[in-house]
């Protein structure tokens, strides 16, 4: 591996731990300051924080409203298998892209700092409540919002590699 990409893949490694302790301190804060179950309105008719719990995975998919074996085991393999995975991509000659290796390490971030509240409290807190009206988005975190934007990003930047 050349120099310029250790570097590179080094920035990936920067950017997982900037999210997943940005991740981990924000839940922190809504622990610390929301009782579970509240909100506070931050926009009026638009966007409030709340403090819920996710035993499932994102969007609230597989979440029966308690932590079960399946449900930690499941996932436990399932983000391990992802983490091996996100190195794989890093380390092959696909991921050298700089736009690419931001991606993974925001994918990173995320798959970590879920996974690390979820084996420390068998849940995931998810604070981020964005809404219309009635018409509510499902609650989220900093490390959904990585995980989201880092699987964007890397599809985006695999059809640029492809053209």
């Amino acid at each position: 591996m050349s120099e310029i990409g250790f570097e590179r893949k080094t920035n990936a490694f920067i950017i997982a731990v900037i999210v997943t302790l940005s991740d981990w301190g924000s839940k922190y804060l809504i622990h610390s300051h929301f009782t579970y179950g509240a909100g506070r309105p931050v926009i009026a008719k638009f966007f409030n924080l709340v403090h819920v719990r996710n035993f499932g995975s994102a969007f609230g998919l597989m979440n029966q409203g308690k932590a079960t074996s399946f449900n930690t085991w499941f996932f436990a393999f399932a983000s391990l298998l992802g983490l091996f995975l996100l190195l794989y991509l890093l380390y092959n000659e696909y991921s050298s892209h700089r736009f690419a290796i931001v991606c993974l390490g925001l994918l990173m971030g995320g798959v970590i700092g879920n996974q690390g509240e979820r084996f420390l409290h068998g849940y995931v807190t998810d604070f981020l409540d964005f809404y219309v009206n009635a018409h509510h988005w499902p609650a989220f975190n900093i490390a959904d919002s990585a995980i989201t934007i880092g699987i964007i990003g890397y599809f985006l930047a695999s059809l640029r590699k492809r053209s």
